[in-house]
């Protein structure tokens, strides 16, 4: 495992580390490298997204990269990692232990579930500069809220992460000697479920349509032999053996 964007697969959890320098500023390129990342990992059912170092979480895009004749290339790039994030059937974890600044709040809001330390803060100071961070304006309102979205787009203004988990930034914040501790339970809690069980989930939950989420379960769910074993162990009063497991049964010596 080397280079800027680190990946490696730990049994079943897939795991990406930027490794980009002391902040973490990423450039055109390391976005890139980040989308053929989530494409590499895509048959892990869990990937856990977290970062070297102590300083920051990510401050974000390489200023250089904001230049009119650089930007166009930055967003395009932004805009193709994006849509690899939302449309990947792993569940993403943010392990944030230090300050998520510009793109880097933005990388956190495209994980699923996140994770900080009491360390961590979060800002946006794109505003500051003349500049948009495309990726908040559009998924924060829905995470936060209309108001406080704005709140943090228009002023750039920093948030603790207390207050990070009370908006619903993240989905915890705890003591930073914890954090490791923490996520190892959040990602091992997932690790045990059903995997088809888990995408259906996340597919529905992001479509935001009743109409939708019912067809993801009965055209989708229903039709898995998880959904069967759910409800058939529940009533026999025993722990469901999933089909990864089984699969894995069948493979074993």
């Amino acid at each position: 495992m080397s280079g800027r964007i680190q990946v490696r697969r730990d049994g079943r959890l897939g795991r990406i580390t930027l490794a980009a320098g002391s902040l973490n500023v990423l450039h055109t390129d390391d976005v890139r490298a980040l989308e053929r990342a989530i494409h590499e990992l895509s048959r892990q059912p869990v990937i856990l997204f977290d970062a070297a170092g102590d300083r920051a979480f990510c401050a974000g895009m390489d200023v250089a990269d904001h230049t009119p004749d650089r930007a166009p290339a930055m967003l395009a790039a932004l805009a193709e990692m994006a849509a690899a994030f939302r449309a990947t059937s792993s569940v993403t974890v943010a392990k944030v232990a230090a300050p998520a600044i510009g793109g880097g709040f933005e990388l956190v809001l495209l994980c699923d579930l996140a994770v900080c330390s009491e360390r961590a803060t979060f800002a946006l100071p794109e505003i500051t500069l003349a500049a948009l961070p495309p990726i908040a304006c559009s998924l924060l309102p829905a995470a936060v809220g209309e108001r406080r979205a704005l709140d943090l787009i228009l002023t750039g203004r920093k948030l603790d992460a207390e207050s990070a988990e009370r908006w619903g930034i993240v989905s915890r914040a705890v003591p930073h000697d914890a954090l490791d501790e923490h996520v190892l339970e959040l990602c091992s809690a997932l690790l045990l479920l059903s995997e088809d069980a888990l995408q259906c989930c996340k597919r529905a939950a992001r479509s935001r349509d009743v109409v939708d989420a019912m067809r993801i379960y009965t055209d989708v769910l229903l039709h898995t032999r998880d959904a069967a074993e759910g409800i058939q162990s529940f009533v026999e009063r025993r722990a469901p053996t999933w089909n990864w497991q089984h699969e894995l049964e069948e493979v074993s010596p």
